[in-house]
C-alpha cells in the first residue's frame, strides 16, 4: 500500500476484518482487526506479531483507498 492514499473515517467504529489506522509507539499504523472476545485485536499486513489497543490510540477506519500507481 505504499504509495496510495487512504480516506480514514474517525467517527466509524470499527467490526470484524476492517482496515483501522492506529496510534502506536507515536506513529500512526494500518492493521486488520480480529475479533478476540469481546476485544479487538489488531494485525499489521505484514503479518508481524499483532497487539491490542486502548480506545485512545484508535484513530479510525479506512473507507477508500487512491492507489497511486508509479509512471
Amino acid at each position: 500500500m505504499e504509495g496510495d492514499v487512504l480516506v480514514v473515517d474517525e467517527a466509524q467504529l470499527y467490526g470484524r476484518a476492517n482496515l483501522v489506522v492506529s496510534e502506536v509507539e507515536g506513529e500512526f499504523r494500518l492493521f486488520k482487526t480480529h475479533r478476540v472476545g469481546s476485544r479487538c485485536r489488531l494485525m499489521p499486513p505484514s503479518g508481524r506479531e499483532g497487539c491490542f489497543i486502548t480506545a485512545r490510540q484508535f484513530r479510525g477506519v479506512v473507507v477508500r483507498q487512491a492507489r497511486c500507481w508509479a509512471v
